[in-house]
């Protein structure tokens, strides 16, 4: 895929740079980011792992997720540009009219019946699921991996740890402070689990497969863009 884009002609230097140093650039940003989150939390992981570790992951994932939301961006900025698709007055589109969506009506116009079927079929994939966590990343609540998750049959113990950790603050005793986190730890299970808002009620995602599940899904869109452009002589 990266020798396929990297190795194209483009009749704009503008569509090159989307391209080279955003598409491209985006996938080697969340191949990386996979493989440090496969590394720090590996699937077979059971003990619940420490808190530098998930929040170092945590990051990975956020700058996977931006990324991948972006890669959709660059491609439909380098279909505009090869196109390339402008106003009805022939001017360039405004920035926030490039996108791939419904709502980018004058990009979806200039799409053959083929590649606009294929962006219907990919629609909720990427309103339900990566735009879902994206807004909500950038917008609202981060999204982030849960420490560990608790048990009915401890949750009583959980939460009297919860209030004692709360006087031991008030009193500015750390060291006990520290001592019933420890405990409220060794109470929790770890689930490779990521999510955001809690009231929101937005889905909780095993992050390994979703991480695969989405470059994959965003490598076939890089692909089905390649066969527009061969498709409509662009390039």
């Amino acid at each position: 895929m990266l020798e396929r884009f990297t190795l194209r002609k483009y009749r704009t230097e503008r569509a090159r740079e989307f391209a080279h140093q955003g598409f491209c650039r985006r996938l080697g940003t969340m191949v990386r980011a996979i493989d440090v989150v496969f590394t720090k939390l590996p699937p077979e992981l059971d003990a619940v792992p420490d808190r530098d570790t998930v929040v170092d992951a945590t990051l990975m994932i956020q700058a996977f997720v931006l990324n991948a939301f972006g890669c959709l961006d660059n491609l439909a900025w380098i279909w505009v540009c090869e196109k390339p698709v402008t106003t009805a007055e022939g001017g360039e589109l405004e920035p926030l009219k490039v996108g791939l969506g419904p709502k980018n009506k004058e990009v979806r116009a200039s799409f053959s019946k083929e590649f606009a079927a294929y962006l219907a079929k990919r629609q909720d994939w990427v309103d339900k699921h990566l735009k879902g966590f994206r807004d909500s990343l950038a917008h609202r609540i981060p999204l982030y991996i849960p420490p560990f998750i608790i048990t009915p049959e401890v949750a009583g113990e959980y939460s009297r740890l919860e209030k004692a950790c709360g006087e031991a603050v008030q009193k500015l005793n750390f060291v006990l402070y520290d001592k019933l986190q420890a405990e409220q730890r060794a109470l929790g299970i770890w689930r490779p689990w990521m999510t955001h808002s809690v009231t929101e009620m937005s889905p909780r995602v095993v992050f390994h497969a979703q991480l695969l599940q989405d470059y994959v899904t965003i490598v076939e869109f890089g692909r089905e863009m390649l066969a527009e452009l061969d498709r409509q002589k662009v390039a």
